[in-house]
Parts: structure tokens; C-alpha cells; sequence
């Protein structure tokens, strides 16, 4: 950042010492910039020199004044994607929510003074922060509290990027999106009107065929032959600095959980389909800490009216 500054010619009756022309340099934001040229009466070198480095007091602390922290507000509409950056995240400014957007804010708070750059943090710490960014919450928030199943909405947590915390913000967020496959729909309204608008079973959450590892590609069920609907999801670490319990143990647990879970669903006598999905460890230090639970959506819709 380099300051110019320009000061009125001198009248001709005024004597001026050698020192009438001074040429400085001053460090301002980690740059050297070359912006003043003083013009001194014949004054004493001292007084010269004394007061030309007050005004550069003056002018350098008003250089480097840090810009206030910005303030992540709820309700707020995003327009990012799925396949962007956590940064690209950060640094989207806020749309109209009745424009084209991907994303609503529906938790928002400040970060601890000693919470460091976010990027460079404990996933422990990360998620101790965004404690509030439940499904509970989420729901609430979209007027879904009573909603049994599982939907495609889903919590995405938000900070600074390493450029934003430098500039003195300390927010943090955590926003709603819908996904569409492995990607964020665009809504053109708000979240909590776009639920209120479509039936409940388009929210459901579906893979397109049987599935595999731990999944985040939500897709609409639309094949009841090929889909499996989730019909429970559940944290299995709700203490963010909880230890990983161990692979056999989060087996073991999950498949209680899911076997319980698929029974309303599925009448088959030969067998009980239903499938599984735990924490790995490395998931678990990533923040994966839920049990995923599916059944074939053949069944589900046989056995279920619209959820």
C-alpha cells in the first residue's frame, strides 16, 4: 500500500535550508514504498527531521490499520460447488436468496482468539467449534424436526481461508445444502420454502445401486429396482475429541444399529436385506463418525407410504 502526499508550492519570499528537499522511505504492509517528497523552511536540520517523522507516525498507523472481522449472519445465501475448495467456499460473497444459490447459512459464531489458522488446525478442535451444526439443528431450521428418515440436505462447515483469518476475520459457519448426486442443487428460494414446497419422499436420500464405502453422493429415489434408500443415520462419536473405538467395535455397533433399523422396511423370508456402512479410522480423524444404514428401495416402497 503506498501513500502519495502533496504539499502546496512555498511563496517566493521564503529561504529554504539545503534540506528543503527530503526523499523517505517507509515500510508499510511488508512493501517499501517511495511516496513523499517534503518541502522544509530554513529550519534547523533536527526540527526538520523531527517533524517530518511525526507525520510519518501518523501516517503509518493509519496505513496499517487491520480491516474489522466480517460477520458470517444466518439465513444467508451462498452460490458454491461441491467440487470447489473449502477457500472457494470461504470467500464466496453472500447472493440474493432468490437467485440462483447452492447454499444457506443456518448456524453462525465466532472463533476463539487462540484457535490458530483454521487450515492448519485439529479436525478435534474444527469440530468442537461447529458443535451446534447438528442434524437436529439443520432440520430445525428447514422446519424438518419431525422428519424420521434421512434427506439429502447436508451440513457443510465453513472457515476463514488462510487470506481471510491474515485480514482479521473470525467467523465460522455451517451451511445447508441439497445434494443432487455428487453435487450442490441450485434453488432459486429459500431452504426452509423449498421443503415447504416439494413432497417429502423427493428429499429421500438414495444411492444408485448397492452401496459401497461411506457415501455423501445423494441422489433422488427414482428406481426401485436398482436404488437403496438410507433409512437411519447416526453419530456413533458425539464427543469431538472422542478416540476411534476400534474397527471390530464400530462393526459390531453399526450393524446392531442398522439391523434394528431396516426391520420396519423389508418383509423378504429368505433373507434380511439390509446394508451397513461404519467409520474407518481414517474417516474417523477426518470427522466420518456416523452409521449408515440402507435397504433395497424395492422394499421400502412395498412396506412404506410416502415418508
Amino acid at each position: 500500500m503506498c501513500l502519495l502526499f502533496t504539499f502546496p508550492a512555498p511563496s517566493a519570499n521564503i529561504v529554504y535550508s539545503k534540506f528543503e528537499r527530503c526523499h523517505f522511505w517507509i515500510h508499510v504492509n511488508s512493501r517499501y514504498c517511495n511516496f513523499m517528497f517534503f518541502i522544509f523552511p530554513a529550519i534547523s536540520k533536527s526540527a526538520a527531521i523531527t517533524a517530518a517523522l511525526s507525520l510519518f507516525a501518523s501516517v503509518a498507523l493509519t496505513a496499517v490499520e487491520l480491516p474489522s472481522a466480517q460477520a458470517a449472519e444466518v439465513g444467508e445465501c451462498y452460490n458454491y460447488k461441491a467440487s470447489g475448495t473449502k477457500d472457494q467456499a470461504a470467500a464466496s460473497s453472500s447472493v440474493d436468496c432468490l437467485a440462483p444459490h447452492t447454499a444457506q447459512t443456518y448456524w453462525s459464531g465466532t472463533l476463539p482468539s487462540n484457535f490458530g489458522v483454521p487450515a492448519k488446525t485439529r479436525t478435534a478442535d474444527r469440530l468442537k467449534v461447529t458443535k451446534p451444526c447438528t442434524v437436529k439443528n439443520m432440520n430445525t431450521f428447514l422446519s424438518l424436526q419431525n422428519r424420521k428418515l434421512p434427506s439429502r440436505f447436508q451440513s457443510v462447515s465453513v472457515f476463514p481461508s488462510q487470506a481471510q483469518w491474515k485480514a482479521g476475520e473470525r467467523w465460522v459457519r455451517c451451511d445447508v445444502v441439497f445434494k443432487a448426486g455428487k453435487s450442490y442443487k441450485a434453488l432459486s428460494v429459500p431452504m426452509a420454502e423449498f421443503v415447504a414446497s416439494t413432497p417429502a419422499s423427493t428429499l429421500n436420500f438414495c444411492t444408485p445401486s448397492t452401496p459401497g464405502n461411506r457415501t455423501t453422493s445423494a441422489y433422488p429415489c427414482t428406481n426401485t429396482k436398482k436404488n437403496w434408500i438410507m433409512v437411519l443415520e447416526r453419530d456413533l462419536g458425539t464427543t469431538p475429541t472422542k478416540k476411534f473405538p476400534g474397527s471390530r467395535t464400530v462393526e459390531r455397533q453399526t450393524k446392531r444399529i442398522c439391523e434394528k433399523a431396516a426391520k420396519p422396511y423389508v418383509t423378504l423370508k429368505k433373507y434380511y436385506p439390509w446394508w451397513a456402512i461404519w467409520p474407518t479410522s481414517t474417516g474417523w480423524s477426518r470427522g466420518e463418525r456416523t452409521a449408515q444404514c440402507f435397504v433395497p428401495y424395492k422394499e421400502f416402497v412395498k412396506n412404506t407410504t410416502s415418508q
